[in-house]
């Protein structure tokens, strides 16, 4: 009896499982359930090709699918054709009814084979008639061919007349796009017209030279060049140019002058003079008869201001030397020669004695990242010759009193070195003395400063602005200090030229801005001399990282292509006055490969913009995919422009076909965390990056389905 009510109970659980398990999708908490469904097999994938050229098509046919095959790019229909611009891999799947769809079909790469674009350069932008003329195409591993049909990585022909330049790159049986255009111009020279500011100045002061009327290379009759020089000259001269473009010159224009004008006080001076013994040396100023409070005297070894000094006008030796007089104005008498005669003397003081030798050294420059020092020596009293010394291993390429010294590894550990010049003593045993001066630098420390910049892309969206499409694109920037000391000066540059307006699009607009830690340079429009991100007055602490954010708004109705790639540029200084600099790779990682060296990284940042369906450009724009990494950056599946009072049922699958996230009325939250599945209590399980498949459908009837990608 016991046994038969068990049967009976058991085969009642059982119908009303059963019932329930077959009456509403929906539970309690408003989500639906997933019904029985048996999965079909995933479609198989064929194409006409797997390798073309940019704008060539495709046709894709799947098979052994029993339901509506969905493509990755959003299309349905068992065979589709389609026109990657760059390398694309497309998949299917396949759907037998609502929420019950196949695995991930084998994806079928299609592999576009186009080059890029070679980069043109003119060895002279600027040339005469006749002149032969280079241009250089480089970033081409195929074949260049010029507009003249020509081939080579160099063109070199003659110009009669100014020409444009452009060429492509042929390689895999595929055509680039066609080069930015160079212009060489051909012209003929004209004679400058020259002036002078100033007609008459005085010995030591300068006059600035201009040219005009010449559009090439302006030489002067002093070996000068240039449009606009400053010269001082020590005597008076006239100055004439000539204008140079490639191997012609013009006649010679008109001269110039400029005078020196002297000093219209007379030096009255004895011009000769003795020593007093017992001294072996005499003083020139005692050559000087009458001082004049209006002079300032200066003693030369020469007949000219710009020969050396005297040493120690005081203490002379026997020879010819020269004095002038400075006036207030700074002009110069003319040189007065004073000839000392040294007379022998009973009980003779030598001069080393008398006037005993002195030196002095100063650090005159330093640079670190080359590893050379200048040092700048001074000699005085009766000091003649001097050497150099040091405490390290380095080696002096210049031995006179400004000295150049190359740094050696010894110094670098030493953390400083001692430099030393050495007067020798020039009497050896006698009651002279040599003299001696030591300058100490503190070498910095060896450390490899090391910076580093990422760059990435979200997920394209399309915008209006007054009545016209443009495709709005948001570039995260990372900059890391992976030094051991504080990065200055910090600056990124983003040129937008080459990318965009190269390609026939134009940019709209950009907008920058950073995390606070970097101040944005409100000059940046993108292109021409406007491509720095930033002041460059901020610094970067060891260790550091700062993010910023360029938005740029772009009308590409006109481009030649929807594939843009660029890189960005960054640069600072370190402790040591060094500059270090990186190149962009994509991504969020300036080191992805985690080798303490983010240079090797140089992978560019790109997009491709893939044409909407036209009732998705009216109304509602879908991503293609989203990062949920906690960067404020499309941390978000968001849907836009969905009308009002619309709502959204959004279901997501992995490639296996099941059910991860679902929403009957959804509110564009879904950060990448599953709510479906055997996983479903885990509130914060976080799905794996990869490929996922979306159903959405609206309350007005419209169904979208397609693929996205999920990437932290």
């Amino acid at each position: 009896m016991i046994k038969r009510l068990l049967k009976k109970f058991t085969q009642l659980s059982l119908w009303l499982l059963a019932g329930l398990l077959a009456s509403t999708p929906t539970m309690a908490s408003g989500q639906l359930l997933a019904d029985t469904c048996r999965h079909p097999e995933p479609p198989v994938i064929v194409g006409s090709t797997k390798d073309i050229c940019r704008s060539e098509s495709v046709t894709l046919t799947a098979t052994g699918c029993t339901g509506e095959v969905v493509w990755s790019n959003g299309e349905i229909g068992n065979k589709i054709t389609v026109r990657p611009q760059q390398t694309t891999k497309y998949t299917a799947i396949c759907r037998a009814k609502q929420g019950c769809i196949s695995c991930f079909a084998d994806v079928w790469k299609v592999t576009v084979n186009t080059p890029d674009a070679p980069v043109l350069t003119a060895a002279s932008s600027l040339v005469c008639a006749g002149d032969v003329v280079t241009i250089t195409a480089k970033n081409c591993a195929g074949t260049v061919r010029w507009q003249d049909q020509s081939t080579g990585s160099v063109w070199t022909g003659k110009l009669t007349e100014s020409t444009v330049f452009n060429a492509t790159c042929e390689q895999n049986n595929c055509v680039s796009n066609t080069s930015t255009n160079v212009l060489v111009q051909v012209a003929s020279p004209t004679v400058p017209v020259v002036s002078v500011d100033k007609a008459a100045i005085c010995v030591g002061q300068s006059v600035q030279l201009t040219a005009t009327n010449c559009i090439g290379k302006v030489l002067w009759s002093d070996g000068g060049e240039g449009r606009i020089r400053s010269v001082s000259p020590a005597a008076s001269v006239s100055y004439r140019a000539v204008c140079q473009i490639g191997s012609c010159r013009s006649d010679s224009s008109l001269s110039v002058p400029v005078a020196i004008r002297p000093a219209n006080i007379q030096v009255r001076i004895n011009p000769t003079l003795t020593n007093a013994c017992p001294y072996l040396t005499a003083d020139l100023s005692k050559a000087i008869n009458s001082s004049n409070a209006n002079l300032h005297y200066l003693f030369r070894t020469g007949p000219s201001i710009e020969t050396a000094a005297v040493q120690s006008p005081g203490a002379v030796k026997a020879g010819t030397y020269y004095v002038f007089g400075r006036s207030a104005d700074g002009c110069y008498t003319a040189p007065n020669t004073i000839a000392v005669q040294i007379v022998s003397c009973e009980n003779a003081i030598p001069p080393c004695l008398s006037n005993p030798a002195t030196v002095a050294v100063r650090l005159d420059s330093v640079n670190w990242s080359k590893g050379v020092i200048t040092l700048q020596g001074q000699l005085g009293g009766s000091a003649e010759s001097a050497s150099w010394q040091s405490t390290g291993g380095g080696l002096f390429t210049n031995e006179s009193l400004q000295a150049r010294y190359l740094l050696s590894e010894a110094d670098r550990q030493a953390g400083n070195a001692t430099f030393t010049l050495v007067v020798p003593d020039p009497d050896g045993t006698g009651p002279c003395v040599g003299a001696s001066a030591q300058a100490n630098v503190a070498l910095p420390m060896t450390t490899r400063e090391i910076v580093g910049l990422s760059k990435k892309v979200s997920e394209p969206v399309w915008v209006s602005e007054a009545g016209v499409r443009l495709i709005e694109l948001a570039y995260q920037f990372t900059v890391v200090n992976l030094g051991k000391h504080p990065l200055t000066q910090v600056q990124i540059a983003d040129d937008l030229e080459p990318v965009f307006m190269a390609a026939g699009a134009r940019i709209h607009s950009v907008a920058v801005r950073t995390d606070g830690s970097l101040t944005a340079s409100s000059a940046y429009k993108g292109y021409g001399a406007d491509t720095t991100l930033l002041t460059g007055a901020d610094q970067l602490p060891a260790g550091g990282q700062a993010k910023l954010w360029l938005t740029v708004r772009v009308d590409v109705s006109q481009a030649s292509t929807l594939t843009f790639a660029n890189k960005a540029f960054v640069k600072a200084v370190d402790a040591n006055g060094g500059i270090c600099s990186d190149e962009s790779t994509n991504g969020t990682e300036a080191d992805p490969d985690q080798n303490g060296d983010p240079a090797d990284n140089k992978e560019p940042t790109s997009v491709t913009l893939h044409s909407l369906r036209p009732e998705e450009t009216e109304t509602v724009f879908i991503p293609e995919g989203f990062s949920p990494n906690g960067d404020g950056i499309n941390d978000r599946f968001v849907i836009q422009r969905i009308p009002a009072g619309v709502t959204a049922q959004v279901e997501i699958f992995n490639r296996w076909g099941h059910a991860v996230y679902r929403s009957n009325d959804y509110k564009n939250d879904w950060d990448g965390t599953a709510n479906q599945g055997l996983k479903t209590a885990e509130a914060k399980q976080g799905l794996p990056d990869g490929t996922y498949y979306y159903q959405i459908r609206l309350s007005d009837g419209r169904e979208f389905v397609r693929f996205l990608m999920l990437s932290r």
